[in-house]
């Protein structure tokens, strides 16, 4: 009997440590985007928004918007108010499809990335041209819009994979302990 009773305090035990665990291995997801991912705009944006689920860190570098041959916005100091990141923009390049790419810091320090794909049923105003960027543009066609997922860059093995091999463990542990206490009773 005292062992059922260990069986079942170790069952309890366990569950609980990892159901409290569990949010605390959650990372920060974008949730939702201005302008949304599919959508048509039809009047050139100031500003990006992006919500994540949890606090973020960003800076500018770690945005771009690319369109038809290789038109890149001009991007400005993000603004961060927890999970919302606020980027200035300033829009340039015909109407077509364009790849929002984002990179930010999640409070416990991971890497979230991605790309949203939307469309600009208005042109932007004219790249322009100097001899210091000419170059670049060159070799920006090479460099195309390709539709991303987005992605997590992680640091290892996703949190859910650990939750399901802490209660797999839980659960041999506890049914060995039971095992043994019916031979044991035999």
């Amino acid at each position: 009997m005292s062992l059922r009773r260990l069986a079942a305090t170790l069952l309890v035990a366990g569950a609980l440590v990892l159901g409290t665990a569990l949010p605390a291995l959650a990372h920060a997801e974008l949730e939702s985007t201005d302008p949304a991912k599919g959508a048509s705009v039809t009047q050139l944006p100031k500003n990006i928004t992006l919500t994540f689920s949890d606090t973020v860190l960003a800076d500018a570098d770690g945005f771009a918007v690319t369109g038809p041959g290789g038109a890149r916005w001009t991007i400005g100091n993000p603004t961060v108010a927890g999970g919302v990141v606020t980027v200035p923009v300033t829009p340039v390049g015909p109407v077509g499809e364009y790849l929002l790419e984002y990179r930010v810091t999640a409070d416990d320090g991971d890497h979230v990335s991605g790309g949203i794909n939307f469309t600009m049923a208005v042109a932007g105003a004219a790249p322009t041209t100097t001899t210091t960027e000419a170059a670049p543009s060159t070799t920006a066609p090479t460099q195309a819009p390709v539709a991303a997922p987005a992605s997590e860059d992680s640091k290892g093995v996703p949190s859910w994979v650990w939750f399901v091999v802490g209660l797999a463990v839980v659960v041999i542990i506890v049914v060995l302990l039971l095992a043994r206490m019916r031979r044991g009773a035999k």
